[in-house]
């Protein structure tokens, strides 16, 4: 039942897909240009439990990103990696 336009805590979570940030909260999406300590790379792939693959082998690995860079080729990290920056977003 809504009231006033509230919804009870449980109708507004449930459905809800909790969308992966950096740590200043601003949303991950895949092409955006980041810094990981001192390499620069792209997002590559945002690695969920809804994922191809989650649990032959991303599950021992935890949600993340999948970054490419020139520094390290492919690098996987947490989205939780303090030292996974945001510097742009990818140009449309």
């Amino acid at each position: 039942m809504v009231v006033g336009g509230w919804l009870p805590p449980l109708m507004v979570v449930v459905g809800m897909k909790r969308e992966p940030t950096y740590r200043t909260g601003d949303p991950i999406r895949e092409g955006d240009m980041v810094r990981i300590g001192e390499w620069d790379g792209v997002v590559e792939t945002i690695i969920t439990k809804e994922i191809a693959g989650w649990e032959d082998y991303w599950q021992e690995q935890g949600e993340g990103v999948m970054l490419t860079g020139p520094a390290f080729g492919r690098l996987y990290t947490s989205f939780d990696d303090e030292d996974l920056v945001l510097v742009q977003r990818k140009q449309q």
